[in-house]
């Protein structure tokens, strides 16, 4: 997940919903493992209501509970350094295994 994050650009936000332009590393990395489902993985943390991946228009439309995850936490996500994602992620309770956050997709993470 955190190697995703550089890839990622915010281009429009509403309360309780974004949309994230998947730059070319994501795209690379979705043509590399056609098989992976990431929105299948994230859509199952708390706070997020629902994922749509748009491969052909590279974005990703996140729909989420505001009261759960407040909107300025994204920004805040999308600019953090590998070390500080741990703790952003238990801010709003998306407990993750820390070997997660920084294993390959490759491995199984997002399966």
């Amino acid at each position: 997940m955190a190697s995703l994050l550089p890839h990622l650009r915010l281009i429009h936000h509403v309360r309780g919903r974004l949309r994230l332009r998947l730059r070319t590393g994501v795209s690379h990395w979705l043509a590399q493992y056609p098989d992976a489902v990431p929105e299948a993985w994230l859509a199952q943390l708390p706070g997020i209501a629902a994922l749509r991946l748009n491969k052909a228009a590279a974005s990703l439309v996140i729909e989420y509970d505001a009261r759960r995850i407040p909107p300025q936490w994204w920004e805040r996500l999308l600019h953090s350094r590998d070390e500080a994602l741990p703790d952003l992620l238990a801010e709003v309770g998306l407990i993750v295994d820390r070997a997660h956050l920084f294993s390959h997709p490759s491995e199984g993470v997002f399966a």
